[in-house]
């Protein structure tokens, strides 16, 4: 029984270990109190504004990248575009790193808008803006209010004429769509747009969800709260290079490259503005399996669940 309680342990430690690993390129968690530049411009808490750029007149940095690479956020003008920090979180607990869990974003008004600024946050690992990944992963947890009925993205990339079907398409779209369908969609490198869309009715409002898309080059996969939902062989589409597109265009209020968080991109123009909570995102330039999604069953958890199937195979050898 002991040595079996050992293995469990160590293959629950060689785990944690491959996930440590994960290609993290940016990860915003937005539980910034004691973030010296950002609670510069006021404190970190409940019902307080994120801090903004003014209309991208002036860099504030809003949100810390917590992946290590200094893809900070910054936000549009608070007063109308802007956000605010909420306690109603997904979970108080990150399971897959343990982390405490205090604080997601909630819009602040009609138009909101976050975004990477990369000129101004000067990333000192690898630039988000810049990669044009072979495989990816995107992880994002939301609530979405009753407002969100039709096409609102949870995170976008800008990018006009990168998708030889509709120029007018961005980079990536990691959204919500009507009938409450959601959908991972991107442009590769090679022109062609592919998409997974989930069926109708797969989410409601006011509760919380997990969502990540996974491509690694072959097939594009969404999930929600860990389980399959749409899945894309992209092989199928003919495309000799299914790595995402980065773009060369740019707009008067966009730049090739920039993500987004709460907006999409659509004909050189700001769209698709997300109305609710946005919590816990994060970015890998690797297709990361389900086990290590942050919203995997708790460590503790699959212990105990492990330490239980042991027992009960115990007690039948016994009986």
């Amino acid at each position: 029984m002991k040595r079996h309680i050992l293995l469990l342990m160590f293959f629950s430690l060689a785990t944690l270990a491959v996930t440590a690993s994960a290609d993290v390129v940016a990860y915003w968690r937005f539980d910034d109190a004691g973030d010296a530049d950002v609670e510069q411009w006021g404190p970190v808490g409940p019902g307080n504004p994120l801090p903004d750029s003014d209309g991208q007149s002036v860099w504030r940095k809003a949100a810390h990248d917590y992946s290590g690479n200094g893809n900070h956020l910054t936000t549009w003008d608070y007063n109308w575009a802007g956000y605010s920090w909420s306690a109603d979180v997904p979970s108080g607990i990150v399971p897959l790193s343990g982390a405490s869990n205090a604080l997601s974003i909630q819009n602040g008004g009609d138009w909101p808008a976050a975004m990477t600024w990369s000129e101004q946050s000067l990333p000192s690992g690898t630039n988000l803006e810049t990669i044009t990944p072979a495989a990816f992963t995107i992880e994002a947890s939301f609530k979405a209010s009753d407002r969100v009925t039709g096409y609102y993205t949870i995170v976008g990339r800008d990018a006009a004429q990168v998708a030889t079907e509709n120029g007018a398409l961005a980079a990536l779209y990691f959204q919500a769509m009507p009938d409450r369908t959601l959908a991972i969609k991107f442009s590769d490198q090679d022109g062609y747009f592919h998409q997974a869309v989930s069926a109708a009715g797969i989410f409601v409002a006011d509760q919380c969800y997990n969502m990540v898309g996974v491509s690694d080059g072959s097939t594009l996969s969404l999930y929600l709260n860990n389980k399959l939902i749409a899945q894309t062989d992209m092989t199928l589409s003919g495309s000799t290079d299914t790595a995402m597109a980065y773009g060369t265009a740019s707009g008067g209020d966009w730049e090739a490259g920039t993500w987004s968080i709460g907006r999409g991109l659509y004909n050189s123009g700001h769209v698709d503005r997300w109305y609710g909570l946005l919590d816990e995102i994060r970015i890998s330039d690797s297709a990361l399996a389900p086990s290590e999604f942050l919203f995997v069953p708790e460590p503790a958890t699959m212990a105990l669940l492990g330490l239980g199937s042991l027992a009960a195979l115990r007690k039948r050898r016994k009986s």
